[in-house]
């Protein structure tokens, strides 16, 4: 078990944004993330240090779930078809976070026919979206707790810029074109 905490901000002011906040892991033995990426042909899981995995420009993307029609057939893909041009303007790397086991996220990475650029965190216990304040309760959907739908740009494990669709339906507030916007700036 880990706490995320941002060194910049309360509890209470992470509620209203994460901008300017910090990213860093306290209180872990391991302080460790899982990833899903691509290596060559395959899919791995690896895991990654919760200190090193924001270095340099990252985006950091919420989506509800690996197979749902939204994720599937536009958010998600958005990004991996745009990842040559994020890259472009200076993006090391994109993850996507879901409250997914790693074996779900690797078999949805792999039917999205996704690159090296975009690579998922597997948050299956919810335990780093809820840290980060950025779950919602899709019980009634028969879903449980999940990610919302956000985008961050993340630059030396600071959040530079944070787009809350505060649920999980999607506008262009999460897509792939918002960051593409941001990163001109």
């Amino acid at each position: 078990l880990f706490f995320f905490f941002f060194k910049q901000k309360t509890a209470y002011e992470m509620l209203r944004s994460l901008v300017g906040s910090e990213m860093c892991i306290r209180d872990s033995p391991k302080g460790q993330l899982t990833v899903v990426e691509k290596k060559g042909n395959e899919w791995v899981s690896n895991t990654v240090s919760s200190d090193t995995i924001f270095n340099g420009k990252c985006v950091l993307v919420g989506f509800p779930g690996a197979f749902t029609p939204q994720c599937t057939s536009k958010h998600i893909p958005e990004y991996i078809q745009k990842s040559q041009e994020l890259k472009q303007k200076g993006v090391s790397k994109v993850y996507a976070l879901a409250v997914n086991d790693p074996f779900v996220l690797q078999a949805f990475a792999k039917s999205l026919g996704g690159d090296e650029n975009v690579s998922f965190i597997a948050d299956g216990g919810a335990v780093f979206t809820k840290q980060l304040d950025v779950g919602c309760d899709l019980t009634d959907k028969g879903l449980g707790y999940r990610a919302r739908r956000f985008s961050a740009i993340v630059e030396n494990n600071k959040v530079t810029q944070f787009n809350d669709e505060k649920s999980p339906n999607m506008t262009d507030l999460s897509r792939v074109g918002t960051i593409l916007d941001q990163l001109k700036k």
